[in-house]
């Protein structure tokens, strides 16, 4: 999504001789990064202020991306799909927080810990792009149950303070996991039968 810019910005570093031509790439990848960062982190900002949730937005996101990095999932195929997709799922939870009553809370509370139960037997879903082997996916599968363990404790202490909006913020979050693992598998399994059969 950055490309062009983050190598205009290393070209410009290399002819100042700020950086060495054997660090160009390395550089340019940096510069992506911290741009698409920023990007996400401003596009995730303004989706929650619009909707007025911006401390719903951060909370969200907070509890979301530390367990999607160990448990994997569905990866978009492009950058730009992945920055689509990941701000219309941040839209879809919270309007389901805004506007949900009250009367379902115990019906999402009970869809959230088969969410859980759904990361704790399935993850870590790999990707075609990032195969673990047998050691890392151990250590993958165990981090994302210690993450998601730390969080329910959150989300207890938070029921317990009466902070159950929060709490309907951290639950979406788990049924928005679980899906992300489930569309992996089922693309994992879609891939497989078709290189099978290729």
């Amino acid at each position: 999504m950055f490309e062009k810019v983050s190598v205009a910005i290393t070209e410009v570093l290399e002819d100042k001789k700020i950086i060495q031509s054997s660090t160009k790439e390395v550089c340019a990848y940096g510069l992506r990064q911290i741009f698409s960062t920023i990007f996400n982190a401003g596009t995730m900002l303004l989706i929650g202020f619009l909707m007025q949730m911006l401390i719903e937005a951060i909370l969200f996101t907070v509890i979301y991306i530390p367990v999607r990095v160990y448990a994997g999932g569905y990866h978009a195929s492009t950058p730009q799909r992945c920055w689509a997709f990941s701000a219309i799922m941040l839209w879809i939870a919270l309007c389901i927080v805004k506007y949900t009553p009250q009367m379902y809370f115990w019906v999402i509370t009970t869809l959230s810990l088969i969410a859980c139960i759904v990361v704790f037997l399935l993850s870590p879903v790999e990707d075609r792009n990032k195969r673990l082997d047998e050691k890392e996916h151990h250590v993958y599968h165990i981090r994302a149950i210690v993450v998601m363990t730390i969080e329910m404790i959150v989300a207890m202490l938070l029921f317990a303070l009466h902070f159950t909006q929060f709490v309907l913020v951290l639950e979406i979050a788990w049924c928005s996991l679980a899906v992300m693992l489930l569309l992996g598998k089922g693309k994992n399994v879609f891939e497989n039968k078709k290189g099978g059969s290729a």
